[in-house]
Formats: C-alpha cells, sequence, structure tokens
C-alpha cells in the first residue's frame, strides 16, 4: 500500500474513533438524563391526582384539598447497617439519599396543597446519639425533603423516631427531641371540611400495654393520664364525629389488627400484614386499641405505614353500645408502601388523596384516593447501568483493536514490539473510556447539584 494509502486509512480510523468516543459519550449523557431524572418524572405523570369524575381535569375544584402521603422513608445513618464497613456504609447512604432526593424531586412537581409523613422519617431518630448529631442528621432529612415555607406538611411519630418498647434500649429524649424538631406526637388538623386525626401509634402500643398490664379500661384510663394518646382519642371520642359520614381520617403509624389471614389486594408486592413484635416494633397495634380507635374515631378512611408494603384492608367499626350488630359500618385501611429503596419493596411508593368539598351537585364521596409507584433503583443499576457500561467497554475496546490492527499482508513485529503495542492499545482504550466518562459524569453532577 502507498504511504499516501496509509495516511487515508489511519485518518479515516481516527474519525472513527472519535465518532465512536462521541456517540458513547452523547449515548450515557441521554442515559443519565433519562434514568436520573426522565424515568422518575414520568413515573409521577403517570399517576395523576385522583377524581371521582370520569375527566381527571375536573378534580380541581376550587376548594380541593390535594394530600401527599409519604410513608416511611427512613433516611440512613452510620448505624443502619451494622455488618457493613464504614466506606461502604458511606456509600449506601449516598445511593440511597440520591433516590430519595430523585422521587421527591419528581413527587413535588404534582404540586400538593398539603404533606403528611406517616412516620419513621429517620431510620436512627430513637438512639441515643450527641445533639450535634442529632441536629446534622436532621438537618440532612430535610435538605432531602425539601419544600415550599408555605406548603403545610404534618408528621407523624414512627417507631424508628421515638422508640417502642423497653425505654433503655433508646434515648431517654426521644420522644421531647422529636416533639422539638417535628411536632406534638397527637394532633387534630383541619383539611377542607375533613378532620385528620394523627396519632402517637407506638406511644399507644406502650399505653395499651400498660393499661393491660393495670386492669384499667380506656375511659379510666385516659381519666388517669390526661396527656395520653388513649386520653386524645377517647376525647375525641366524646365529643368528635358520631358517624362515618362526619369526614374523619384517622392517621396511623402501626396499621390496626386484622385476622392472620386477611389479604392485602393484588397491589401488594408479596405477604400480608401479620401480628407480630420484636425489638422495638410491633407490626399492628392490638385487637383492643384497634377496636378503641375504630369506635372512637368512627374514621371514614384510615392510612397507616410502618409495613413498608402496599395493603388494602377493610375493618369493621363495631356499631355504639345498644344497637343492632347489623349498623355496623366499613372503613378502608390503607397501608403506604416505603418511600425508599433501601426498605424491601422493589417499587417504593406514595399516596395521593383528593378531598372535594361537600355540595349537592357532586358526588356523595368527598376523598377518592390513589397509590402510586416510583422507579425500581435496583433495576436501573443492574438491568440498565451495568449492561450499558459493558457494551460501552467492549465497543470503545473493539474500535482500538481494529484500529491497531496492521495492514493486509504486514508481518507481525518482535514479540518486545507486540508486547509495547499490547500496552499502548490498553492505555488508548483507557483514554477514551475517560474522554467517553467525562461529559455524562459532569452532567450527572450538574443534575445533582442544581436540579435535586
Amino acid at each position: 500500500m502507498s504511504p499516501d494509502g496509509k495516511t487515508t486509512e489511519r485518518r479515516h480510523a481516527r474519525r472513527w474513533k472519535l465518532d465512536a468516543v462521541t456517540c458513547v459519550r452523547i449515548f450515557w449523557t441521554l442515559l443519565l438524563l433519562w434514568y436520573e431524572l426522565g424515568t422518575f418524572a414520568a413515573h409521577a405523570a403517570d399517576c395523576p391526582w385522583p377524581s371521582p369524575f370520569a375527566s381527571a381535569a375536573l378534580v380541581r375544584l376550587p376548594l380541593t384539598i390535594r394530600a401527599l402521603l409519604v410513608a416511611d422513608p427512613q433516611v440512613l445513618d452510620r448505624r443502619s447497617y451494622p455488618g457493613r464497613n464504614a466506606l461502604l456504609m458511606w456509600l449506601t447512604q449516598r445511593v440511597v439519599d440520591l433516590n430519595l432526593r430523585k422521587s421527591w424531586w419528581a413527587v413535588m412537581r404534582q404540586r400538593p396543597d398539603v404533606v403528611v409523613f406517616l412516620g419513621d422519617m429517620m431510620d436512627n431518630g430513637r438512639v441515643d446519639m450527641p445533639a450535634a448529631e442529632y441536629e446534622s442528621y436532621y438537618k440532612r432529612f430535610k435538605s432531602i425533603f425539601r419544600t415550599p415555607s408555605e406548603l403545610p406538611v404534618f408528621y407523624l411519630p414512627g417507631n424508628h423516631d421515638i422508640g417502642l418498647g423497653s425505654p433503655v434500649a433508646f434515648s431517654p429524649i426521644a420522644l421531647d427531641r422529636y416533639y422539638a424538631h417535628f411536632s406534638q406526637p397527637n394532633k387534630q388538623i383541619g383539611l377542607g371540611n375533613h378532620t385528620a386525626i394523627l396519632i402517637n401509634a407506638p406511644g399507644l402500643v406502650d399505653e395499651d400495654a400498660q393499661r393491660a398490664r393495670l386492669g384499667l379500661d380506656f375511659a379510666r384510663y385516659a381519666s388517669m393520664y390526661p396527656s395520653s394518646t388513649i386520653a386524645f382519642v377517647h376525647s375525641w371520642g366524646l365529643g368528635g364525629c358520631s358517624s362515618v359520614n362526619d369526614g374523619a381520617i384517622l392517621f396511623t403509624h402501626i396499621p390496626l389488627a386484622r385476622a392472620p389471614d386477611a389479604g392485602c389486594g393484588p397491589l401488594r408486592e408479596r405477604g400480608t400484614i401479620h401480628e407480630g413484635t420484636g425489638f422495638g416494633y410491633q407490626n399492628t397495634l392490638s385487637a383492643a386499641a384497634s377496636e378503641f380507635l375504630l369506635k372512637s374515631v368512627q374514621p371514614s378512611i384510615i392510612f397507616s405505614g410502618d409495613d413498608h408494603d402496599y395493603c388494602d384492608y377493610v375493618h369493621t367499626i363495631p356499631p355504639p353500645t345498644g344497637q343492632s350488630p347489623t349498623s355496623a359500618q366499613q372503613v378502608h385501611e390503607i397501608t403506604v408502601r416505603s418511600f425508599s429503596m433501601a426498605m424491601g419493596v422493589r417499587h417504593p411508593g406514595y399516596q395521593l388523596l383528593s378531598l372535594l368539598p361537600q355540595d349537592p351537585a357532586l358526588p356523595s364521596t368527598t376523598l377518592v384516593t390513589t397509590p402510586c409507584l416510583l422507579p425500581d433503583q435496583l433495576a436501573i443499576l443492574t438491568h440498565v447501568y451495568v449492561p450499558a457500561a459493558l457494551l460501552s467497554l467492549v465497543a470503545l475496546f473493539y474500535m482500538r483493536v481494529r484500529e491497531s490492527m496492521p495492514g493486509a499482508g504486514a508481518l507481525p513485529g518482535p514479540l518486545a514490539q507486540r508486547r509495547r503495542a499490547r500496552e499502548g492499545l490498553m492505555k488508548a482504550w483507557a483514554r477514551d473510556c475517560a474522554q467517553a466518562a467525562w461529559a455524562p459524569l459532569l452532567v450527572w453532577g450538574v443534575v445533582v447539584v442544581f436540579v435535586l
């Protein structure tokens, strides 16, 4: 081959190399933009606010309240996985925090009127730690779940926030710390023409156990401990709703009791909610406490968390004393999926609740709700990024090998020369990989810093 022919061939090879590196760079930039932002926004957009009307566009009536319900984000800390070394735990925190940020960024595009966290905001909020460490932990939670100052946000305490069971196992000031940073543990709030009852479910578990040990009924316990959760619920029962049509919505971190073989509906990933207790947790409230809540609050719907997976269960509200059993009412309890990728569900999620004004011209129902799913972050990592990275590496390596192949009829050089050629090939391949990676990584960094 003439020198001019070899020069032309090398020029074409360099142009092909540059085109390949550029293609890989563009491919990864688009891939990261979609799977770091686009798919999260698409999942949120595919789950509009629920409406009782045939056209969802009519849901935004003047007095409609749109509530976003978030369960068990459980922001991790260095104690969350005791068996992991410090470096792996640091990496785990960063991956999970970033996933929470992406999910929250997408969900807030729904523009809710109010947000309710159903407990377990922080994985180890109940642990005894220095005040400075807790402040840093709390600020990390707030930096992930940023909200406009005008958006009302309400919190329920979870067992990971304030503890449950033996007080010596957790911080003695866990409840006071929660009160100072989040809110009082029991409250009622007005949401349009509905009343939301937010209770301290871990506290109710401990109080219920104490009540049973003392041999007291709920009314007697409430009179003896007027600042208790039992007293709060009892006072509502004395002067609150008289039927399930009065618009009371019960929010509890721990689900209510149910039959051992009770199902959760088709939207659950696996299993069901079983009665059970362990260190610092209880899967459901006791049957007595559940009946007490149902009879006192008479809720039109119940929302709970703690279990991490979705569950739709129908409770029967016992009729008032002296009334026929046929007058018993039924009420749905929705257990909301965990918002976090680290809580054992492949698809994290959240719940949307639309509260409509009472109007004779409107449908009889004044609330509608729907569960929403978020992307499977683990599948993105293992089924998208890993195969795409391997494909990119192979493509760039093939390009370099093709370029370094001798022309037709060329004789192989000495062994040392071939060894140097292989070393040069590997260095050139590494350089191509770096050139292909810098732009996507820069775009990803800009997204993390300025968007999320």
